[in-house]
């Protein structure tokens, strides 16, 4: 791999992690620096604006969900819930880190355009496939719920993030209690 590729991945992974666990404004390009041992302006020549590694990093996030999709495609659909519920047990386990679409969700109205409009594009994607596995689970029978499909997923949706920023203050208890609920609430066959 050539050095600048991975320096761009180093900085990209970091600032996620920062992201993930203090938000998006609480954390500096000096932060990576430090992490790195390379001056600022060394993470400014591949992100000019902190809105650039933003973005950079929400574009990384939504790739690795596509990629899960692609690994969960035309298989049991409580097997592709169960590895998006995976992915939230290793946030929260991982210093209790917040998902990123709810990281950007909560400060919706305190960054960039671009980053309203990728955080919102992302989040589209979660849905719409939250939707198609809770449409193939009650097709084939495997979920059995009263509500639409559509209204499942935005449920989902909305308590996967909140799980997290509310398990950071009730603790692991509470966070699995959350786990259980949404598994339930599929009443699988």
């Amino acid at each position: 791999m050539d050095s600048a590729l991975h320096t761009r991945d180093k900085i990209v992974e970091l600032g996620r992690n920062y992201i993930l666990t203090i938000g998006y404004h609480a954390f500096n390009y000096k932060q990576i620096a430090t992490a790195l041992n390379i001056k600022n302006a060394a993470i400014h020549h591949y992100y000019p604006l902190k809105e650039d590694l933003g973005l950079a990093v929400i574009e990384k996030d939504r790739q690795e969900f596509v990629n899960m999709i692609r690994l969960t495609a035309n298989g049991d659909p409580l097997l592709g819930l169960e590895a998006l519920l995976d992915c939230y047990d290793r946030y929260f386990k991982d210093g209790h880190k917040l998902c990123l679409v709810g990281t950007f969700c909560s400060a919706y109205h305190d960054v960039s355009e671009k980053l309203q409009i990728a955080s919102a594009q992302y989040l589209n994607v979660i849905c719409t496939w939250l939707t198609e596995v809770m449409q193939a689970g009650l097709e084939s029978g495997r979920f059995n719920f009263e509500i639409t499909a559509q209204e499942m997923a935005n449920n989902w949706a909305a308590i996967l993030p909140g799980s997290l920023q509310i398990g950071r203050v009730q603790g692991e208890e509470y966070f699995y209690q959350v786990m259980d609920s949404l598994r339930k609430s599929l009443k699988t066959k």
